[in-house]
């Protein structure tokens, strides 16, 4: 198949066995996210990287521990592919004349792609037959290649907070202290950061300072773990598990091996050891949640629990070296925590002489965000959100006095002593402190509910998803309301964070609230009701829903058709993508498509819906008018799908909502054959005024029944079909 004008191909020799290629930069510690995301673009970057650059290599790893970020690539080619550029000229019956002599214009081409025109090469194309000038360039050596591709790599990893250092200019997560580039045994000649590339790495910090020559490729993980440093993070996290749950074992216990703990650990040790430690029984009586935050988020200790899931009075610490000294490592931390604990006892204490509720008028005195007014502001707010809730949602009376009390006291916890001391358990303790002031039970879960989601946890109970849905609709509004929005990567509001929480809740608890409505509720709270914020509003929220459906695995041209007819009920937009998804799999879509599509191509601008029977003459004409009215008595009944003012109290099942817009889909495919027949039988655009109204009208009123579920002129297809799902 000939390929495009300007086209540049790459064309190696048969594949031999290569070279192993290590890059290691070597820095200070790493914070442990720093160490995740530099491992992460890596592996993005460099096989991306390898292609450009016209280097074949096997399978690319990367790796980090707290002082290294490391590429390896295997069986690395010892020269870059050739290069095959090809470029298209004039059609061979400009570029030669009736003998098959050279023209100027093929000459003219040819001195300037710098080829002797007898080189130029004849080639078939569907659009004819051209010449075509093709240059080579053979490959260079990779090594040279690579003395200016790996700088580039780690010049290229960037990091929400980097530091320069020296009098250099670059920027990177932490100092580069030192760099590894090894092709085999031979040195990659390049530098990074003021630092030249060499075969000498640096293990453990304390068990092997002293720097370690690595003599080959091949040897480098040899080397470092001689050096007291195990490059795989997944091999540190097994050892880390398994030394822990040993740990714990020996006094009786398991461990709790917090995913996002562990997560971290792996990147602070290099060398990990577990041991167990212990603390006083009394310190027990302190809410399990003030013990594990305590342990896990200010120490880095795991918890250890019994086989009943009480909390022991002990802890696994994970140390970066080996067993020596390690009484003293552990009397240490046993008496850090100790005082660390002691502090939340006294706190605890403190706080529990005061009953929640009495606590809200202290709020005056906390700000929320920069212009957004205070934390009693914005209770407030959340209270009269609380009763708007009620009536959109149409609660019953019990779970909307339960849903204003909890906005009432959703924020009381943030003036505690150990909420100030340890501010990861806002929400968690206030609702421990209601749930022991004697608040109902729904209103204590609401409380520790309201930040969330966290991750992928959605809040578990009805009051308490009212009131997520509450708090994040009043930081999104108020937070536009002042003109604060995300720019770029920069969000220091979470307004993104927000956006998507409203989004997942809404979908998870089937709520069918209309956007408009909860945006005149939360924006008259705020002071938020300018035309500008609402639509900055509704886009944040269809951006939301946008990527959470595209995430799903709906293509984003289905998603965006399904949108684009309407997002004020999210429920009911996810539904229609969903269907349509489905939709698209099925023979009859392409029938659906090509009739919507026709018809809306040919409609003016202001067509009207109005037939008049009297007028439709032809065969065609009366067939499609029937059809129309046959299924116009469907689309009565789906239509009212998408108003959420037409369903009650209880939260729909979203996948039936979705059955029902693939039923209607389906519906519309009786459509396809008389809108085909009417293009056929007549021409629409008819010179006589009349008749011409009313064929648009009969196609007009076809684009009025599909375009309530989906806008299919966003659906992107190729020869009539639809793309097969990804």
């Amino acid at each position: 198949m000939p390929r495009r004008p300007g086209r540049a191909t790459a064309r190696g020799r048969t594949s031999r066995a290569g070279a192993r290629l290590v890059f290691e930069i070597g820095t200070e510690e790493l914070p442990p996210q720093a160490a995740w995301d530099g491992a992460r673009q890596l592996a993005e970057q460099a096989p991306r990287a390898f292609e450009a650059a016209r280097v074949a290599v096997g399978r690319v790893s990367t790796f980090s521990t707290p002082r290294r970020l490391v590429l390896i690539a295997e069986d690395v080619q010892p020269r870059q592919h050739d290069l095959i550029r090809e470029v298209r000229g004039p059609a061979v019956r400009v570029a030669y004349d009736a003998q098959g002599r050279p023209t100027a214009a093929a000459e003219g081409f040819a001195r300037g792609q710098d080829v002797p025109v007898s080189a130029l090469e004849r080639r078939v194309t569907p659009q004819g037959e051209y010449v075509y000038a093709v240059r080579r360039e053979p490959g260079e050596a990779v090594a040279k290649v690579l003395g200016a591709l790996l700088p580039e790599l780690a010049a290229g990893l960037t990091f929400p907070k980097a530091m320069r250092w020296g009098t250099g200019t670059v920027r990177f997560a932490r100092p580069v202290r030192w760099l590894v580039a090894l092709l085999g045994s031979r040195v990659i000649a390049c530098g990074f950061a003021g630092v030249a590339a060499g075969r000498r790495t640096y293990g453990h910090r304390i068990l092997h300072p002293a720097a370690a020559s690595v003599p080959r490729a091949g040897s480098y993980e040899t080397v470092l773990r001689r050096s007291f440093v195990l490059l795989d993070p997944e091999e540190r996290r097994r050892r880390i598990a398994d030394a822990a749950r040993e740990a714990a074992g020996e006094i009786g216990g398991r461990v709790v091996l917090d995913a996002e703990l562990l997560d971290e650990t792996v990147q602070l040790v290099e060398w990990p050891e577990a041991f167990v430690g212990r603390f006083a029984d009394e310190f027990l009586a302190l809410p399990r949640e003030v013990l594990i935050t305590v342990m896990q988020h200010h120490q880095k200790y795991f918890a250890v629990e019994n086989a009943a899931g009480a909390l022991l009075p002990a802890f696994v610490a994970v140390r970066n070296g080996n067993r020596r000294g390690l009484a003293i490592v552990r009397e240490g931390n046993e008496w850090v925590l100790r005082a660390r604990l002691a502090d939340g006892r006294f706190f605890f204490d403190e706080d529990r002489k005061r009953r929640l509720a009495d606590r809200v008028q202290g709020l005056e005195d906390l700000v929320f965000l920069d212009r957004l007014g205070t934390m009693a502001d914005k209770t407030a707010r959340l209270e009269r959100l609380a009763g708007a809730l009620t009536r959109l949602l149409r609660l019953a009376p019990p779970d909307g006095e339960l849903l204003l009390r909890a906005a009432h006291l959703s924020k009381a916890d943030l003036v505690t002593q150990v909420v100030r001391e340890l501010p990861e358990l806002q929400g968690v303790m206030g609702g421990i402190y209601a749930r022991l002031d004697g608040e109902p039970a729904a209103v204590a879960e609401a409380i520790r509910e309201q930040y969330l989601p966290r991750g992928t946890v959605l809040p578990s109970t009805p009051i308490g998803a009212y009131l997520a849905l509450a708090d994040k609709a009043d930081t999104l509004l108020s937070a536009l309301a002042a003109g604060i929005t995300p720019s770029g990567s920069q969000d220091p509001y979470g307004l993104r964070r927000a956006a998507a929480g409203i989004v997942a809740i809404i979908l998870r608890r089937g709520m069918r609230v209309s956007l408009a409505e909860l945006a005149r509720e939360a924006g008259a709270a705020a002071g938020a009701d300018g035309a500008r914020v609402l639509e900055e509003w509704r886009s944040a929220l269809r951006q939301r829903l946008r990527a959470m459906l595209i995430d799903e695995g709906i293509s984003y041209d289905t998603v965006d058709a399904a949108l684009d007819a309407g997002v004020d009920d999210l429920v009911d937009a996810a539904a229609r993508a969903r269907a349509l998804w489905e939709f698209r799999r099925t023979d009859a879509f392409a029938g659906v498509y090509t009739a919507f599509d026709r018809a809306a191509r040919i409609l003016p601008d202001g067509a009207s819906g109005t037939v008049r029977e009297d007028l439709c003459a032809a065969p065609a004409e009366r067939a499609l008018l029937q059809c129309l009215r046959d299924v116009q008595e469907d689309a009565r009944a789906w239509a009212a799908l998408g108003d959420p003012t037409a369903v009650d109290g209880t939260a729909p099942d979203t996948d039936e909502l979705a059955r029902r817009y693939r039923a209607a889909l389906e519906r519309l495919a009786a459509l396809a054959a008389p809108v085909d027949r009417l293009f056929q039988d007549v021409l629409v655009m008819d010179p006589d005024e009349g008749i011409r109204r009313n064929r648009l009208a009969l196609l007009a009123r076809v684009v009025a029944l599909v375009r309530p579920i989906a806008d299919l002129s966003r659906v992107v297809v190729g020869e009539g079909k639809a793309p097969a799902p990804s």
